[in-house]
């Protein structure tokens, strides 16, 4: 198995739903397939056969510190944090490129699950977008619009030839 250092968030309502989860379930990891389009696949973590050709991409961290925004019941210890528990997330190799230079964002929808996924039975599914960092982006938007409004569109005519 692969290890590439990758940025890996989760929306507060894919967190929630992974805690539930965790806590039904035991341990989980999450395994994202694009064979068939995208599909996030959540397993109990014994359950998920990691293979030669998945990449460790990242983890999503539930609990740990207070998040601004979320909220979150507080530690046992009063502490306003609860235990940190890391959920891995692994990608086939052959979706690497399409993902490099991105954040991975999973977030919940309403809907069908992927094959087995522990989520299926609630009526959702996981989903994976991307946000690219816009530090190796290719075009600079500031220089394009610093130099003023395209030429006016002036039509060809036949006759020039």
């Amino acid at each position: 198995m692969t290890a590439i250092a990758a940025t890996v968030i989760a929306t507060e309502a894919a967190r929630d739903l992974i805690g539930a989860l965790n806590a039904e379930h035991g341990p989980l990891s999450l395994h994202v397939s694009g064979s068939y389009g995208i599909s996030v696949v959540c397993l109990q973590a014994s359950e998920l056969n990691i293979g030669s050709r998945d990449v460790h991409m990242g983890n999503v961290q539930l609990g740990g510190p207070a998040q601004s925004g979320d909220a979150k019941p507080d530690g046992v210890d009063g502490s306003g944090s609860v235990p940190t528990y890391l959920v891995p997330v692994y990608l086939m190799t052959s979706e690497i490129k399409y993902w490099a230079g991105s954040t991975l964002v999973i977030d919940v929808a309403r809907g069908v699950a992927a094959g087995f996924s522990l989520e299926g039975p609630r009526g959702l599914h996981f989903t994976l977008r991307k946000r690219t960092d816009p530090s190796k982006r290719v075009w600079d938007a500031d220089a394009i619009l610093a130099g003023g409004a395209p030429a006016a569109y002036q039509p060809r005519n036949p006759t020039d030839d």
